[in-house]
């Protein structure tokens, strides 16, 4: 099977997968919502924080090298090197990742102090070895991604999110008994115990391949490998940890933004008319005119917990198109085929726009109903909303990071974070602690740093790797169908609630009606043609 088909082949199994596993992930914290609640969930998210920076400082960049070896190495049949490259990668990422789990776990106190949530500590404690085994089950992915083979890595991640809802639920169940920072670290232990099957279901895939291997000799030393893997990895080591250690202080600063408002009497009735029904926390706004800790905590938790659950379903299936073309990208290039390359790079833009542009409207337009379906708690309706631009960047910028990558351009990208970060931080600054905005700040702090990622990208993708998108036919016309879409649903949905006499099934109609729309005006507006579909059918 050629590369091409490979990477649609691949790229649908990954979505597919990915899309399992964060509906499982929704179903996990649906019920757990209601045991940790608002305060519970923030402490989830504050741990969570603390194990995506030691995991980015231990592992950024080394998946990305080690695909992007595999692939180079297979593309020029060297069959020998790609088991040496794992069976290296495996020693130095399992010495790592012991590293990272020991520092997270001995660290857990400085860490929820630093993040001005010392209940935090037994949750970060409870997910501290889930360093390792990702660090080591990253190995075995990379390795099939090299090969333009998803199967793995999407069965892998399917077992992990099934043994994190169950072992995480009746985790959260059992300790409810105890103080919430017991409960939430018992809930976060289901996603060590789900990496740990998860690699172990990756090693078992493995070992026939391994075994197969065996026969080829190898003509790069561990050390040549090593330095390979070091050449990549580390300028994104370094990048990641600085743009964790961001994401670290922007939460710290949304955090701490929060707690120097003052409001006016009339800004606190306006903030207490949006949030009043949904806690007791803000009874003593009127007098103070201040949050307290436990109010900025629940602030945040509605916001992490609840709109960025939901934000993080598209963005996350998304992240499979990257995945998917790094390698393809890649080999294409080892083998001077550019054209290939661009081609490559073409249709997964044009698939990233067709898929994140429905996503967006929904979330335009329902954040309310969703959020109700889901969590049977609308509290953060509004930044839901307002992150809908957001989804759309945020898909892009991922998928032109994994192309700028794939060419060699390893720090580029990275630049580009930390600019956007720094719009971030600022305009967290500036924005949190208006009465008027709080929160909300922080959601368009969020819009304007990532356009400006997605902008820094898209021009270095044109001039380095002089790529040139069909504007018309990848952006322009899906925008328009999404548009009518988003009219169409708009001007249906309450109707439907009167038909059905339901909220669920009012939505389910009109996003059946919706969905039918875009189909139709992706077809007279010519964004999708019959022969385009004949070619995905063929896998090339």
């Amino acid at each position: 099977m050629s590369n091409k088909q490979n990477f649609i082949k691949g790229t649908f199994i990954l979505v597919i997968a990915n899309a399992v596993s964060k509906i499982l992930g929704a179903v996990f914290k649906i019920p757990l919502t209601y045991i940790l609640r608002e305060e519970g969930m923030a402490i989830y998210s504050t741990a969570f924080s603390v194990y995506i920076m030691i995991l980015s400082f231990i592992t950024s960049g080394v998946s990305m090298a080690i695909s992007k070896m595999v692939a180079e190495e297979l593309a020029l049949k060297h069959k020998g090197e790609t088991r040496k490259i794992v069976a290296t990668s495996t020693a130095l990422l399992a010495a790592a990742g012991l590293f990272g789990s020991a520092v997270m776990f001995f660290g857990a106190e400085f860490f929820a102090g630093a993040m001005k949530d010392l209940k935090a500590a037994h949750a970060i404690r409870m997910l501290s070895p889930s360093i390792f085994f990702v660090a080591v089950g990253m190995v075995y992915k990379s390795y099939y991604q090299g090969r333009v083979n998803m199967v793995p890595t999407a069965v892998s991640q399917v077992i992990e999110a099934l043994v994190r809802l169950f072992a995480g639920y009746a985790l959260a169940v059992f300790c409810s008994k105890f103080a919430m920072e017991i409960t939430a670290a018992g809930a976060i232990a289901g996603v060590t115990i789900g990496e740990f099957v998860a690699t172990a279901v990756l090693i078992a895939l493995y070992l026939p391949d391994h075994r197969r291997l065996a026969k080829y000799k190898a003509a790069n030393s561990s050390k040549k490998i090593c330095l390979s893997i070091g050449a990549v990895a580390v300028p994104m080591i370094i990048s990641s940890s600085v743009s964790s250690a961001m994401n670290l202080a922007d939460i710290t600063v949304i955090r701490s933004q929060l707690l120097k408002i003052t409001f006016t009497p009339q800004t606190a009735e306006q903030f207490l008319l949006r949030f009043s029904s949904y806690t007791t926390l803000f009874d003593t706004l009127l007098d103070t005119l201040r949050l307290s800790v436990d109010g900025a905590r629940w602030l945040y938790g509605a916001y992490s917990g609840y709109a960025l659950t939901i934000f993080h379903l598209p963005v996350g299936i998304m992240a499979t198109l990257g995945v998917s073309i790094l390698p393809v990208i890649a080999g294409a290039l080892a083998q001077n085929r550019r054209k290939q390359a661009e081609y490559t790079a073409g249709v997964a833009m044009k698939i990233t726009m067709l898929a994140a542009l429905p996503c967006a409207v929904m979330l335009a337009l329902f954040s309310e109903p969703l959020l109700e379906l889901l969590f049977h708690n609308s509290a953060s309706s509004g930044m839901l909303r307002l992150l809908a631009p957001c989804l759309l960047f945020v898909c892009v910028s991922q998928l032109l990071t994994a192309i700028l990558n794939a060419s060699g351009q390893i720090v580029r990208p990275f630049v580009h974070g930390l600019v956007g970060m720094c719009f971030k931080l600022a305009g967290n600054l500036l924005l949190v602690s208006n009465p008027h905005l709080h929160i909300m700040g922080a959601v368009i702090s969020a819009n304007i740093s990532y356009f400006v990622v997605v902008l820094l990208d898209y021009i270095a993708v044109r001039r380095r790797m002089h790529i040139r998108f069909d504007v018309r036919n990848t952006f322009i016309k899906p925008l328009l169908s999404a548009a009518v879409m988003g009219a169409v649903m708009a001007l249906l949905y309450r109707p439907m609630c009167i038909i059905f006499s339901n909220e669920t099934a009012a939505l389910a109609a009109t996003g059946f009606v919706g969905c039918v729309t875009y189909a139709m005006m992706l077809f007279l507006t010519t964004a999708v043609t019959k022969k385009e579909l004949k070619n995905l059918k063929m896998g090339s």
